[in-house]
């Protein structure tokens, strides 16, 4: 399941609730509806709903007076929804190898991640006849994946793939050979002749592939 990241600028309850439990080692219902300024059974029904989604975790508090009370706590799955500098880092490691050994080695070890993706891809592709099933199929897989993917059949066997967002995006506009893998990589799958018209990577809204049948590309060269 995609998640919403957190949005500093307007939090939402919802969002406020996930910050104060970050800042925390642990807080209870009423503990967090006091922060909020908000009613205990509110905070329940968001606490609630991020249990089930396996963000928060519970524990028994037990105090000296009274019942025991639950203790709630972010979920390691909760780290997502945080900011996240992963990209930058693999950009500097990869910078620093390119410095070291040579950009060869850089684009080795690029294209082997591409590969090692496009193994799961294919599994997913298989029993896909047609070029409109593995474009479907492609692009459902792609969106699972958080690249926010959209597709469209154009005309016959021409068709439109579009991406909104790039998980490596910094990485690829440093390092070009990971997109060009990726094309290499959807030519394969798809069986087809693929052309890149737009690209995040050069501040563009999302990278477009035209996809065309093979024969489509036949007949219109001849």
């Amino acid at each position: 399941m995609r998640q919403a990241t957190i949005t500093p600028d307007r939090p939402s309850t919802r969002e406020q609730l996930l910050t104060l439990l970050k800042k925390s080692e642990g807080l209870t219902a009423d503990q967090l509806a006091r922060m909020l300024g908000i009613t205990s059974m509110a905070v329940r029904k968001h606490l609630t709903a991020l249990e089930r989604d396996g963000l928060v975790t519970t524990s028994l508090l037990r105090r000296k007076i009274g019942r025991p009370a639950r203790l709630y706590r972010l979920s390691a799955q909760a780290d997502v929804l945080f900011p996240q500098q992963y990209d930058a880092m693999l950009t500097d490691v990869l910078r620093d190898l390119a410095a070291l050994d040579g950009p060869a080695k850089v684009d080795l070890l690029l294209r082997r991640r591409v590969e090692r993706a496009g193994q799961t891809l294919a599994r997913e592709l298989e029993g896909t006849p047609t070029l409109r099933e593995r474009v479907r199929k492609l692009a459902e897989t792609l969106d699972a994946l958080g690249y926010y993917t959209t597709w469209e059949q154009l005309d016959g066997e021409t068709f439109r793939l579009c991406q909104y967002h790039c998980p490596i995006r910094q990485v690829a506009a440093n390092f070009p050979t990971t997109c060009d893998a990726e094309v290499e990589l959807y030519r394969a799958l798809l069986r087809a002749d693929i052309e890149r018209r737009c690209h995040l990577a050069s501040g563009d809204p999302c990278c477009s592939y035209l996809i065309r049948a093979p024969q489509t590309v036949a007949i219109a060269a001849s």
